[in-house]
């Protein structure tokens, strides 16, 4: 998978997830060069970038749903 097949399977999936877990933030505030950052750091295993980036989005959604809570 080359950088940019990766960079719009993630923003496929963002799209596509827009209303659940916090993937608007990565439709809305993320540049390529964020989610490339993850592929990189992963020396390009899509699979364990996409993980990555899965586990930070869930990750800072709970954490703003804490805040929304308290």
């Amino acid at each position: 998978m080359t950088e940019q097949d990766f960079i719009g399977s993630v923003r496929a999936y963002a799209r596509e997830h827009y209303e659940t877990g916090g993937w608007s933030e990565v439709e809305e505030c993320w540049e390529d060069g964020d989610i490339l950052e993850y592929f990189n750091d992963a020396n390009g295993n899509a699979k364990k970038a996409f993980k990555e980036i899965k586990d930070t989005i869930k990750l800072r959604f709970d954490y703003a749903e804490d805040i929304r809570n308290a």
